[in-house]
């Protein structure tokens, strides 16, 4: 039996059940929930759900599914704190680590090392497969994420994310150049119809809005500042292929794979997170310096405008 709980965050509410499954856990289809949904293998807030429930923030998700296939246990990767107190944390997630469990990564993810580095020092508001997580960074993007400990803590996170008072930057390798040295790419996001696992620009989806500035290029690659103002699944991604920039090794939405040091994960990383402190009310702000998969490009772009 495998079992997974959370709960609904703010930005998924208004969602129906069975599209906010197959959202979450792509490795299943729609169909593929509704059967379970139907089954009564998905509980929400402990009771029978229909698939076109819509969700509300803070409702509990109970899934239990019987799953004969093994799976590889993978080990929890060292979790890099570089803040930390009583109420939150801000850790540094590497690329190629999942935020947290889903069907076709029950092991080796952040949330499961932040349970063991953390302990009962997490908050529970997200369930206990994601205990402590406030938002997510996709499994190929590196960087900085925020880490809830106190309950307290979490809602207040929870409510800045929804009122956009996160300060999230982003620096990537993109192919191609911008029309414009900056700009603000606004189109709203959802699943895309063809490939469940894609997010693709739809007339009906979420609004989504990134900002962009031009670093450097070489008028084959850029180097790009980016800043969210919401954060819907794959935003940066699907916004810069929209704009005929995709980022370098992002194959899922039109970039060009390249391997540099053995690595081959998207020229994508977290940098900056700013925000006021939920509890103290403090400003804090912190800043994590590019990986090195990024440098050889990095060199390739500034040395042809030096």
């Amino acid at each position: 039996m495998r079992q997974h709980e959370f709960r609904v965050k703010p930005e998924e509410a208004g969602e129906r059940l069975d599209r906010l499954l197959a959202l979450i856990f792509p490795e299943g289809s729609r169909s593929f929930w509704q059967k379970h949904i139907k089954n009564a293998d998905v509980l929400v807030n402990d009771k029978i759900a229909k698939s076109s429930q819509i969700l509300e923030t803070d409702d509990l998700i109970r899934i239990n599914i019987n799953e004969s296939e093994q799976h590889e246990v993978i080990a929890a990767p060292q979790l890099h704190v570089i803040y930390e107190d009583q109420d939150l944390a801000v850790i540094e997630k590497a690329a190629g680590v999942v935020t947290h469990a889903a069907p076709g990564h029950r092991s080796g993810t952040l949330a499961e090392s932040a349970q063991n580095y953390f302990g009962s020092k997490l908050s529970d508001l997200a369930g206990s497969n994601r205990r402590g997580i406030v938002h997510r960074l996709d499994k190929d993007t590196s960087g900085l994420l925020l880490i809830a400990k106190s309950n307290e803590a979490h809602r207040g996170l929870a409510a800045a994310f929804k009122k956009h008072d996160v300060l999230r930057e982003y620096e990537a390798i993109v192919m191609g150049v911008p029309e414009s040295r900056t700009g603000l790419i606004d189109a709203p996001l959802a699943r895309d119809p063809q490939d469940r696992k894609r997010m693709s620009v739809q007339a009906g989806g979420k609004e989504a809005q990134t900002y962009f500035e031009l670093l450097a290029d070489n008028k084959e690659l850029s180097h790009l500042r980016l800043r969210l103002q919401t954060g819907r699944t794959h935003q940066i991604r699907v916004h810069l292929a929209m704009i005929g920039c995709p980022v370098l090794n992002d194959e899922k939405y039109g970039g060009r794979r390249v391997r540099v040091l053995e690595e081959d994960d998207i020229l994508l990383h977290a940098v900056k997170l700013a925000f006021t402190h939920p509890v103290s009310g403090e400003r804090l702000s912190f800043s994590s310096e590019l990986p090195l998969r990024f440098d050889s490009f990095l060199r390739k772009i500034y040395m042809h405008i030096n």
